[in-house]
């Protein structure tokens, strides 16, 4: 009877012993299964009734466990998990910022918060607000291509506009007494107009320039300028080569008005009119010098050519005439003097050095009354002072008045 509990016994453990051989060999354990195919298979449901939380965030965000199509567990990193998730698949719980839920129905974004077409959220500091964005009402760099009539550059409230380069004004816009140009004690216009539209032409070192550009001309640019002295000038290009200049010129209240033509000494200075009926320009005047000399000819309706003296007139001359009857005193306002005196009466002749060359005709009609005049030399070569009936033209050389008739 011992003997067959202790035998008994023996087949029990040897049983168990057996049972346990899958298990030490390939180290599968199965649960609910017969034919484990990892180390741990179960064939159910899993409860874990403790988990050890890790050390840090950052190591929970990659200790994440997941389970493949066949259900095997495996190590899957956060950034895994959310790079493969489907747009939509996570949903939020939104604010009044913010609309749409997160999924593809109704994706997430920022509500429209008020603003309108063209504009942009801004936060205030306690809240977004919509505001007008930069680059639909700001001048760009690069040019604006959305630009209408109702579009400016400039200011609208009552300060100067300024453009600058090298950080220096060189062009400003505004009221006259805005750009603190007004002079209230002025009689003249414009600077006595506080209110007057100015456009201010700025520089440096107290001058200032405005240049236009002139492929045409090889040296002389047309140019608008002012110099240290106060003075204005304007200079332009002509014929490519040559250049011609009007403005102001001089020092220490000593101003004058220059007009000049260059550069070969040929070019005349034309003074002409416009006539729109037949269209045609009528030379009045020209100025015109030969070459590099001091030599200038006048010519007044010269139609184009030069004139063949130092003066022409293609035309008549009006000179004054004066008739008296009592002394006079003659000057630059007297050519022509006819004396109709019945009394004794002085003609006065300016110092002949004051007035080198110019001329009078002095004409006596009465034959009664003494006509005294400074003295002169007669066409004899005697000196008179005074004149009987008859014509006498007078000219000065610098030194003595001479009959030349």
């Amino acid at each position: 009877m011992a003997t067959n509990q202790l035998n008994s016994t023996y087949m029990k453990v040897l049983y168990i012993l057996l049972s346990c051989f899958p298990f030490l060999i390939f180290s599968q354990v199965g649960i609910n299964t017969a034919n484990p195919t990892h180390t741990l298979d179960v064939n159910g449901s899993l409860r874990v009734r403790g988990i050890t939380q890790v050390a840090s965030n950052a190591a929970a965000r990659d200790s994440i466990m997941a389970f493949d199509s066949d259900g095997v567990v495996k190590y899957v990193s956060a950034t895994s998990i959310a790079s493969l998730a489907d747009a939509g698949s996570v949903k939020v719980v939104t604010n009044a910022t913010l609309s749409g839920n997160g999924s593809i129905a109704s994706p997430l974004g920022i509500s429209q918060q008020g603003a309108t077409t063209n504009q942009v959220l801004t936060w205030n500091g306690t809240a977004w607000v919509p505001a007008n964005q930069a680059g639909a009402s700001n001048w760009l760099l690069t040019g604006n291509s959305n630009v209408t009539s109702a579009n400016f550059l400039g200011t609208i409230n009552d300060v100067p506009m300024s453009i600058r380069s090298n950080n220096t004004s060189m062009l400003e816009f505004g009221r006259r007494q805005t750009l603190g140009l007004y002079e209230s004690t002025s009689s003249l216009i414009p600077y006595n107009q506080p209110d007057a539209s100015v456009t201010y032409v700025r520089g440096t070192s107290g001058v200032s320039a405005l240049q236009f550009e002139a492929g045409g001309a090889s040296f002389y640019k047309p140019v608008i300028f002012t110099d240290a002295s106060g003075n204005f000038l304007m200079r332009g290009s002509s014929a490519g080569t040559d250049f011609f200049e009007l403005g102001s010129a001089g020092t220490s209240d000593n101003g004058q008005m220059v007009f000049t033509i260059g550069d070969d000494g040929n070019e005349p200075m034309i003074f002409r009119k416009y006539n729109y009926t037949p269209a045609a320009y009528v030379e009045m005047m020209r100025l015109q010098g030969t070459g590099l000399n001091s030599n200038v000819r006048v010519g007044i309706n010269m139609a184009g050519t030069t004139a063949n003296s130092t003066f022409q007139v293609n035309g008549s001359v009006s000179q004054s005439v004066a008739t008296i009857t009592a002394s006079t005193t003659l000057d630059e306002n007297f050519f022509t003097l006819i004396a109709n005196n019945a009394s004794a009466i002085t003609i006065t002749l300016p110092a002949a050095s004051s007035c080198a060359g110019r001329m009078y005709i002095v004409k006596k009609n009465t034959s009664s009354g003494t006509t005294n005049i400074s003295s002169f030399i007669n066409s004899l070569g005697t000196t008179v002072n005074s004149i009987t009936t008859g014509v006498y033209q007078l000219q000065s050389d610098g030194t003595n008045w001479h009959q030349i008739n």
